[in-house]
């Protein structure tokens, strides 16, 4: 591998490594800010032989990070995973589900959102090893003493991207115009090599990247690392057979549906609180809606951005205007939050004619436990 040219080995490094069976990995983003780190963790097996993966992911937010970013996120909590035949499978206790999304909408949208978890490079999505395949080396790499490899190199943005958390992938106008920045700039990676040529490291300073990014207020650093090991050991997790998992497309509803006052359980694995099921205030649940609001898209609060100054002030007023019994259960206490949501409104004219007008739809509620626990 190492006799290729330069220019190709981290490309024939992601096929050394998919012939090399089964190993244990490590994925981490940090988004740091001056109230503390955002940390999504995914750590499990996978076996680039038979395409296959057992995950557990963990995100954890601290409660100063800024709130707007914070509800662009995945909410807090552990999920598991398992990737089977390119199927995301998502465990609910002893219960593995599987999300079949059909038409269009909120739900059906937060249920694609899952394929993100099937990878190309790996058999779980959205780590570097996406980025590795892209990645031209900067000058020769350093030889260790071991025979493994260490590489600097770099990849473009939009491949850079690719690592970015969920929620954060929103770029700005100018992303793909603008020549030397955006989609067209070159971003450093670092990755290490064994002696074999498999890759065993990979990290990235995607901070550089802040610069093209929407709704990242008070975001000060985004870095990613990517480690693997224990090549061709034997599985210590039992997968699901997809067959056999509990279609659990049916119980979830966007959360606009909910009136003031409900409270709700989020779905296992959907990547945001947009997507939840109803249940008894009586009974554990994730949250509770505080308040709704519609505003017409194009008026000066209805911008689409949940993070925006009047959508964090009104939903603090609507807590405060709420019942006391309402907040009593809030986690972080005193903290809300604001989700929103884009729909069509049809109305007809005197004249009888038809418009379309669309809406944006913002909800403000409190979490009341960590989801995933």
């Amino acid at each position: 591998m190492f006799d290729a040219e330069q220019s190709m080995q981290l490309l024939k490094a992601r096929e050394v490594t998919r012939q090399s069976g089964l190993a244990h990995f490590t994925s981490s983003v940090v988004v740091g800010s001056a109230g503390g780190d955002v940390v999504e963790t995914s750590r499990g097996e996978q076996d680039f032989g038979r395409g296959t993966a057992y995950v557990e992911r963990t995100v954890s937010i601290p409660d100063d990070f800024p709130e707007g970013v914070a509800d662009e996120l995945d909410p807090p909590g552990t999920q598991t995973f398992a990737i089977v035949a390119r199927q995301v499978l998502v465990r609910d206790g002893a219960t593995w589900l599987h999300y079949r999304p059909t038409g269009p909408g909120a739900v059906a949208y937060a249920m694609r959102s899952l394929q993100r978890f099937a990878g190309e490079s790996a058999p779980y999505g959205g780590t570097l090893a996406e980025v590795i395949a892209s990645a031209r080396p900067q000058g020769r790499p350093v030889v260790r003493d071991d025979g493994g490899r260490d590489y600097r190199a770099v990849v473009p943005g939009g491949v850079a991207s690719i690592a970015l958390p969920r929620g954060l992938r929103q770029m700005k106008g100018d992303w793909n115009s603008e020549v030397g920045k955006g989609r067209n700039a070159w971003f450093p990676l670092n990755v290490r090599l064994d002696s074999r040529g498999r890759v065993v490291r990979a990290t990235m300073d995607l901070t550089p990247l802040l610069a093209h990014m929407r709704q990242v207020e008070g975001v000060k650093s985004i870095r990613a690392t990517y480690e693997l090991s224990g090549y061709g050991g034997r599985a210590t997790r039992l997968l699901p057979d997809p067959a056999e998992a509990q279609d659990a497309t049916k119980p979830w509803v966007p959360i606009y549906q909910l009136e003031p006052g409900y409270c709700a359980v989020t779905a296992p694995g959907l990547p945001s609180v947009s997507t939840v099921r109803e249940v008894a205030c009586d009974r554990r649940h994730d949250l509770r809606v505080i308040s709704q609001r519609t505003e017409v898209q194009g008026s000066e609060a209805a911008d689409g951005d949940p993070s925006a100054k009047w959508a964090g002030a009104w939903c603090r007023e609507a807590v405060s205007m709420a019942p006391e019994e309402w907040g009593r259960d809030a986690v972080p206490a005193g903290r809300s939050h604001v989700v929103s949501d884009s729909g069509r409104v049809r109305t007809t004219t005197g004249e009888g004619k038809r418009r379309t007008r669309y809406m944006d739809l913002f909800t403000c509620y409190i979490r009341t436990s960590t989801p995933g626990s």
